[in-house]
């Protein structure tokens, strides 16, 4: 069997402070073409969605800079954490 189509997910939840939250995510799909790999295809679309989730959250922790690293990260990977942190 070969595979035709993928898709993938990626995504957290970020807490905002003063109770609030935001789940933030990002789903990219994508036909397979003659000589595509399952492989090569997925992982270029997670680093597409990982980046659209993180360019989200980056903008999320400039709009509140009240809210620190350590409350922020529900979900996220430590990678993501550290980049938006500084």
């Amino acid at each position: 069997m070969k595979a035709t189509e993928i898709t993938v997910w990626y995504g957290g939840k970020i807490n905002l402070g003063d109770f609030n939250s935001v789940h933030i995510e990002a789903t990219a799909g994508a036909l397979l073409e003659e000589g595509d790999t399952v492989k090569t295809a997925t992982a270029q679309l997670f680093e597409d969605v990982k980046e659209a989730v993180r360019a989200q959250a980056r903008a999320l922790k400039t709009k509140n800079p009240r809210a620190s690293v350590l409350e922020i990260f529900a979900g996220l990977p430590v990678e993501v954490q550290q980049e938006i942190g500084g």
